[in-house]
């Protein structure tokens, strides 16, 4: 039997439009032997204020949007060494792979898990540069829900 939880931290930054939340930070899928969690996409916006961090800096703006997934997945009892995949999208693939080393140096410390790079042409906000999504996998012990 599999258990669904649907999780918007207190912690973390929420999109309100007219509103309504448009969507949950976390979905949590908890199996018997194992815990999967998807993580929605981060993009660097402080937390508290919702404003954009880093503006024209991609290193900045690539280090909030780690401290965000950090804090989804430390919310839920994960860390980056249980995820198993990332999907990055950024408006910048040339800038993007000039800074990408702030993301491995200080959080994708061990293996890096597979992960796909998209560029296109604009993020929910046009002074956004980066967006990542994570998914993770842990022992059902571990969970924090």
């Amino acid at each position: 039997m599999l258990e669904r939880y649907i999780i918007q931290p207190e912690t973390m930054w929420k999109k309100v439009e007219k509103g309504y939340q448009l969507y949950s930070q976390i979905a949590v899928i908890r199996g018997v032997d194992h815990v999967h969690i998807y993580l929605a996409g981060q993009v660097p916006r402080d937390p508290e204020t919702g404003e954009v961090v880093g503006k024209g800096d991609m290193r900045a703006q690539i280090r909030q949007v780690c401290e965000n997934i950090k804090m989804g997945l430390e919310h839920v009892g994960a860390t980056f060494d249980d995820v198993v995949y990332a999907r990055t999208f950024t408006t910048d693939m040339d800038e993007y792979y000039r800074c990408s080393d702030e993301r491995y140096k200080n959080y994708f410390t061990s293996d890096p898990p597979p992960c796909t790079l998209i560029e296109i042409s604009r993020l929910g906000s046009p002074d956004m540069m980066v967006e990542i999504d994570v998914e993770a996998i842990i022992e059902p012990e571990r969970l924090r829900v």
